[in-house]
């Protein structure tokens, strides 16, 4: 039976059991080793907390025999096989480690970061209340003065309208399913990043400084939210500039639109 012969729900499990590089990681050593011991696993993660949290969520793919030894399950196989199929796994070398941080992105998840970042986005969202000269449409922030509620309210739609339309392109281009919780998530960084743009913006008042920041920061940006997708999509970077670069497009027709 292939790893693709299970239920829409349960390949959503497995997903997300295997979102994260350190629980990856537990599969295949147990697959290469057959069985292995808390202690081994230790090593993988020595915060015991953190390893729990791993293992509860490996739960149905991974089980302990009478002798306290970690074991796969036949779905655990499936899984492995499912590894093998759909999961890249990130290089961690530089400079890929900071232009398409992957491995970062992969680790954000549980409420711990999902505070963290709703937080700093929630602090650097503040912006569009005090400049109202600037928006964020999509993923371009752009010099369109409008009352302080629109300028407010749009960041916050642009954010999670492009959760939703990058998860809609995703699973009707590429057939891959995406959690878009977790991509709301692994999407915020872009979000931050752009925020805190819109607050430089109005605060420098050199033109070439600006010019050239506003470039790096877009740039820096597109690569974020391509990582993210690539990591939630389970896609490769190029096939997620696929799906990202018609939303970048969007944005400029819908500013070309609002300005004419």
């Amino acid at each position: 039976m292939s790893c693709l012969d299970i239920d829409e729900k349960a390949f959503e499990r497995v997903f997300k059991a295997l979102s994260h590089p350190k629980r990856r990681e537990i599969i295949r050593i147990i697959a290469k080793k057959g069985a292995v011991s808390y202690k081994e696993l230790a090593k993988l993660e020595p915060k015991p907390g953190v390893l729990y949290h791993h293992l509860k969520l490996l739960k149905g793919l991974v089980y302990q025999d009478e002798n306290k030894l970690y074991r796969l399950t036949n779905s655990g196989y499936k899984a492995l096989e499912l590894m093998e199929t759909f999961f890249i796994e990130p290089k961690e070398s530089f400079p890929h480690n900071i232009l398409t941080p992957r491995g970062f992105l992969e680790r954000l998840e549980g409420r711990n970061y999902y505070l963290l970042f709703l937080l700093l986005y929630a602090l650097s969202y503040i912006v569009w209340f005090f400049d109202p000269r600037y928006t964020l449409i999509f993923l371009l922030v752009v010099p369109f003065e409008a009352s302080v509620l629109v300028s407010s309210i749009i960041p916050v739609i642009s954010w999670l309208a492009s959760t939703l339309v990058l998860s809609i392109i995703t699973r009707l281009v590429f057939q891959r399913f995406v959690n878009i919780p977790d991509l709301a998530l692994k999407t915020l960084p872009t979000y931050l990043l752009l925020n805190i743009l819109g607050l430089l913006m109005g605060s420098i008042t050199n033109k070439l400084a600006l010019e050239i920041l506003y470039i790096v920061f877009e740039a820096y940006a597109l690569l974020l939210i391509i990582s993210a997708v690539s990591v939630v999509a389970r896609i490769s970077l190029r096939k997620s500039a696929l799906v990202v670069i018609p939303l970048h497009y969007a944005s400029l027709i819908i500013y070309l639109f609002l300005i004419i």
